[in-house]
C-alpha cells in the first residue's frame, strides 16, 4: 500500500518553518523647505570705499603684470637655449620680449586706474 492510503490529505499547513510576515514601512515624513537668508550689514559700503578698493586690487596687480611676462620669456628661452644649444640666444630675446608686453600690460593698468578716478 502506500503512504496516501494511511493518510489523507488535509487543508492545513504542514507544520515546520515558517517565514515570518515583514511588517511595512512607514510613510516617510515630509521635506521641510528651509529658506537661507545672507547676514545683512550693519551699513553697506559705501562708493569711496568700493572705489578704494578697485583701485588698490588694480594696483596690487600692476607688479604680477609687469614681472610675469619677463619670467615666463626668461623660463621659456632657457629651456629653448637647452634644447637648441643656443646658449643666451633664446632668453635674452624672450626676457626683452616679455619686458615690452609687461611695459604694454603697465601701461593698460595705469590707464584704467585714472579712467576710474
Amino acid at each position: 500500500m502506500s503512504n496516501l492510503s494511511q493518510h489523507p490529505p488535509t487543508d492545513e499547513p504542514e507544520e515546520g518553518p515558517t517565514v515570518p510576515e515583514v511588517p511595512r514601512h512607514p510613510p516617510l515624513p515630509e521635506v521641510p523647505s528651509v529658506q537661507f537668508e545672507r547676514p545683512k550689514l550693519p551699513g553697506s559700503p559705501s562708493p569711496s570705499f568700493q572705489h578704494s578698493t578697485r583701485a588698490m586690487s588694480l594696483a596690487f596687480s600692476i607688479g604680477f603684470a609687469l614681472a610675469g611676462p619677463i619670467i615666463v620669456g626668461a623660463l621659456v628661452g632657457y629651456w629653448l637655449d637647452a634644447r637648441f644649444g643656443t646658449n643666451p640666444t633664446w632668453t635674452v630675446v624672450l626676457v626683452l620680449l616679455g619686458t615690452v608686453a609687461g611695459l604694454v600690460q603697465l601701461i593698460r593698468i595705469a590707464s584704467r586706474l585714472t579712467r576710474e578716478e
